[in-house]
C-alpha cells in the first residue's frame, strides 16, 4: 500500500507507478484505497486523467519518500558488505601519514577485494584491541608487555613490522641558510621543531648524542611528530624523524639526516589483530602484508 501510493504521487500518475512497480493499474488504484481506508483520511484526488493530493497526501509524501530512500541505502549497504570484505584499521596519524598512506595502494592492488577504512588516533596505551580488525601502534617493549597482561589482550596477536629509530632531519635549503651540522652541538645555532604527541624526545635525543643541556637558537611546536617533518622539508628547522617512516622523503632529497649514524631506537611499530580477528583473511592478509612491506 505505501509503495503503490509513494510511486503514484511521486510520479502523478497511477499508469506510470504501475509501469514502474510492474502491476497494473488497478492493482496501485486498489492499494491507495485500501491505504485510505486503512488510514481514514483521502490522500488523492482525480484531476482528469492526473492525479492529484490533498493536503494530507502531500503532507505525507515527502517522509514517506525519505523512509524508501534510507531503505535502499541500508539494502545496498547490507549487499556490498557481502561481496566485499571490510577492514578497519586504527592507527596512529605519523605513522599513517608518513608511511601507511604512500604504501596502501600496493596493499590495495594485493587485495582489491577488501576495502580498508583507516581511522587515526593519538591513544597509544588506552586503547581496546577489539575494536578494531587491526590496530598499529609505537610502543617500547615494556609497555607492549604491560599491555599483554590486560584483560581484554586475551588472545591478541601482535607482530613488529617496523623500527621507529628517530634521528635529526632537515632540509638542504635549510642547511645553506643556518649552518652546517658537523656535530650535535652545532644543533645551538639551529630552530627545533618539536611535536606535543612526543614532547620528551628531543631532550632524550640530545642526551644521547652528549648535549644534554643544548639551547637552539628557537624552536616551533606542531600537534604531531609528521606535522614537525612537513615543516622540516619546508625549511622551518631542524625535526626528528625516523628514516625507516620518511625512507621516500629522504630519497627524494628533500631531507638530509646529518648525524644519519646517531639513532634513538628504544620504540617498535607492531600490528596489533584481536581474538575475533583471528580468522578474518582480510585482517591476517594485511598483517601480512606489514611484514613483508618495504
Amino acid at each position: 500500500m505505501l509503495r503503490a501510493f509513494e510511486a503514484a504521487a511521486r510520479l502523478a500518475s497511477v499508469t506510470r507507478a504501475a509501469d514502474e512497480l510492474h502491476v497494473t493499474q488497478s492493482a496501485v488504484s486498489h492499494q491507495i484505497k485500501q491505504l485510505e481506508a486503512w488510514l481514514g483520511v483521502a490522500l488523492v484526488t482525480r484531476d482528469g486523467r492526473r492525479l492529484a493530493l490533498t493536503p494530507q497526501g502531500a503532507a505525507y509524501l515527502p517522509s514517506l519518500s525519505t523512509a524508501f530512500d534510507l531503505l535502499a541505502q541500508a539494502t545496498a549497504g547490507i549487499e556490498r558488505q557481502s561481496l566485499r570484505a571490510r577492514l578497519t584499521v586504527n592507527a596512529l596519524p605519523t605513522l599513517t601519514a608518513q608511511w601507511l598512506i604512500p604504501r596502501l595502494p600496493r596493499f590495495c592492488a594485493q587485495a582489491p577485494e577488501v576495502d580498508v577504512q583507516l581511522v587515526t588516533t593519538a591513544a597509544v596505551l588506552d586503547f581496546d584491541p577489539g575494536a578494531f580488525e587491526v590496530s598499529l601502534r609505537c610502543l617500547t617493549a615494556a609497555e607492549l608487555a604491560a599491555l599483554q597482561t590486560r584483560p581484554g589482550w586475551r588472545g591478541v596477536a601482535v607482530g613488529r613490522f617496523l623500527p621507529d629509530a628517530v634521528t635529526p632531519v632537515c632540509s638542504p635549503d635549510w642547511l645553506a641558510r643556518a649552518g652546517a651540522l658537523e656535530r650535535p652541538a652545532d644543533l645551538r645555532r639551529h630552530q627545533l621543531l618539536h611535536s606535543r604527541s612526543t614532547p620528551q624526545l628531543w631532550r632524550q635525543w640530545l642526551a644521547l648524542a652528549g648535549s644534554p643541556r643544548l639551547r637552539p637558537a628557537g624552536e616551533l611546536v606542531f600537534d604531531h611528530a609528521h606535522l614537525a617533518v612537513q615543516a622540516a622539508t619546508q625549511g622551518l628547522g631542524v625535526a626528528l624523524g625516523s628514516p625507516a617512516l620518511i625512507a621516500d622523503t629522504m630519497a627524494s632529497g628533500l631531507l638530509v639526516a646529518p648525524f644519519a649514524d646517531m639513532l634513538l631506537h628504544d620504540k617498535d611499530f607492531y600490528w596489533i589483530r584481536p581474538q575475533r580477528a583471528a580468522d578474518d583473511a582480510a585482517a591476517q592478509a594485511f598483517c601480512q602484508w606489514l611484514q613483508a612491506a618495504p
